[in-house]
């Protein structure tokens, strides 16, 4: 991609609030990008980052649209029901609020590790498309029946994915475009039984990856109430990838698999003990069919809490 391709897409990212009048575009290389593709502006330094495909850009604004885009990711932020005090004085400071202290390598820093560990969840254990309703050569199972189009786990009836803020609209207007673009026929054709999307496979991990932190921050917010058990659980990749992949079991399973953790924070107990009881929970949860997926999640349990995942 070239700086022109750059701009055409941050100018497409603007152009729906106001007419473009002139940015600047630099592209930062040798570094490590570890965020989620978009735009981020940083406040204090009058600029934005922009974020794309791994690569990392500086992007100048006009002093009006840099304003349009700081409200901008407000309402987005409001939209996602991302929105507190705290979150609202990052933005406007263009770091750590008041009241939050700096990340440190053990508790701080999910978001930056979220990306790499929920993509291991998709890539490992959620299913492509599946879209029985509109593309009858893909399998049908009465278990099947209050389903609705499905892709990597996101379920856009029974999930109601759409109703989660944004990046859920976006998620499915991909697909919905690619349905225009080629006529159902032809995308049935191409979207086949657990199509994982081909060019536009990437795009739908990040946003699915960002759909479900959304999702993780709920559940941790409402079911982890322990500051140290929520340190613990994101100091380590393998507890944070079993809570990650609780995001899509669902709320009753992220719930029970918390409280079994919180208990045994608050017992003292180690990582290595943490680790034992957050496997042994889902092999005595998940058995039956489920017994030889479970095995794989608690092997892969093991390797990202060994910061080795494959």
């Amino acid at each position: 991609m070239d700086i022109l391709s750059v701009e055409k897409i941050i100018l497409d990212y603007l152009s729906y609030s106001h007419v473009h009048t002139g940015f600047k575009v630099k592209e930062i290389k040798n570094e490590t990008v570890s965020t989620y593709d978009g735009l981020y502006p940083s406040p204090n330094e009058g600029f934005c980052i922009f974020i794309n495909m791994g690569r990392k850009f500086k992007v100048r604004l006009t002093e009006q649209e840099f304003g349009e885009l700081l409200a901008k990711s407000l309402i987005n932020k409001i939209l996602g029901g991302g929105l507190n005090k705290d979150s609202i004085a990052k933005i406007l400071s263009g770091g750590a609020s008041s009241n939050e202290k700096p990340s440190s390598n053990t508790s701080g820093s999910v978001e930056s590790k979220w990306m790499d560990v929920t993509k291991k969840v998709i890539d490992n254990f959620e299913g492509g498309y599946w879209n029985y309703w509109e593309c009858k050569n893909h399998p049908w199972h009465s278990m099947y029946k209050k389903s609705g189009e499905t892709m990597f786990g996101l379920d856009r009836k029974a999930g109601e994915i759409e109703k989660l803020g944004p990046d859920g609209k976006e998620f499915f207007r991909i697909i919905d475009d690619d349905k225009k673009k080629l006529g159902m026929s032809n995308f049935c054709s191409k979207w086949t039984y657990n199509y994982r999307g081909g060019e536009l496979e990437e795009r739908l991990k990040n946003l699915a990856s960002k759909i479900m932190y959304n999702e993780y921050e709920k559940n941790m917010s409402n079911y982890v109430k322990d500051p140290e058990t929520k340190k613990r659980i994101e100091g380590n990749e393998g507890l944070l990838l079993h809570m990650s992949y609780a995001t899509w079991n669902g709320p009753g399973h992220f719930q029970k698999f918390a409280k079994k953790l919180e208990d045994a924070v608050k017992a003292g107990k180690s990582d290595e003990e943490l680790l034992d009881i957050a496997k042994d929970g889902r092999t005595n949860t998940f058995t039956g069919a489920w017994a030889k997926a479970t095995t794989k999640v608690n092997s892969l349990i093991d390797k990202a809490s060994s910061s080795d995942i494959a």
